[in-house]
């Protein structure tokens, strides 16, 4: 119920952020992540399952192209190779907006064990969600958005559809078990060594770790053998991430 009030109470903030982002928060996951990746030469595409009015990924293509832009010169030991293959890096990300658009959904199962969530609780339409980036200066021409329920279009069609092969950033913000177990599903063939997994309610549930996005991921993990997931940055009081170490062969 509490973690319920305090978000309802942030709302009306993070609708505004979405359309005056200006401040690029160096201590942010996002942004730290942007500095390995950049640094390390990561691959891939920006994933976000819940996007509500979209403010947190404004704010995360904002601070991920000043990390990135900061090691597109050469200098301080990185070469004009690596300056550049670091920028096509950065060209070709695109930003996936994964979110049904009607909010959460029926809550049942280990789920209603909680009482922070509501069925379509964060309902934000389409329309207004494109129309606040766009307000943003956020470049639509990067911008993939995916309607529907996650058990619609978490799927392999999504995948051929977009021609998506490689995910550098996954950012869950499902709230619940069986929508981060679905998630975490479908990010399994996308994961290459480096991708940062973050999780916008890792501590919802007071913190149980039998509930949750605490629970969907320590199921997922334990059957991800090839994997190891390196606990990385926390931020806030709900957020904590993890970096995803390939250890097969």
């Amino acid at each position: 119920m509490v973690g319920r009030f305090v978000k309802n109470f942030l709302r009306p903030f993070r609708k505004f952020s979405s359309n005056f982002v200006s401040i690029v928060n160096e201590n942010s996951i996002v942004r730290k992540a942007a500095w390995i990746l950049a640094a390390e030469k990561v691959e891939g595409d920006y994933l976000e399952f819940g996007v509500y009015d979209g403010g947190s990924i404004i704010q995360a293509q904002h601070e991920m192209e000043e990390a990135f832009r900061e090691q597109m010169t050469e200098g301080g030991g990185r070469t004009r190779e690596a300056a550049n293959e670091i920028r096509e890096i950065w060209s070709k990300m695109r930003f996936f907006a994964f979110d049904s658009f009607q909010g959460l959904p029926e809550i049942e199962g280990i789920d209603a064990k909680g009482s922070d969530f509501e069925e379509g609780t964060w309902s934000y339409n389409e329309e207004g969600f494109r129309r606040n980036l766009s307000k943003s200066g956020f470049p639509m021409s990067s911008l993939v958005t995916v309607p529907g329920w996650f058990e619609e279009t978490c799927n392999e069609q999504t995948k051929l559809e977009h021609n998506m092969k490689k995910a550098a950033v996954v950012h869950i913000d499902c709230d619940l078990y069986s929508s981060t177990k679905t998630v975490l599903t479908f990010i399994e063939s996308l994961l290459v060594d480096g991708t940062v997994i973050i999780f916008d309610d890792w501590y919802n549930f007071k913190g149980n770790p039998n509930l949750g996005e605490q629970r969907a991921f320590a199921e997922w993990s334990e059957d991800m053998t090839d994997w190891a997931f390196v606990q990385y940055q926390k931020e806030g009081p709900w957020r904590n991430s993890f970096i995803a170490s390939f250890q097969g062969n």
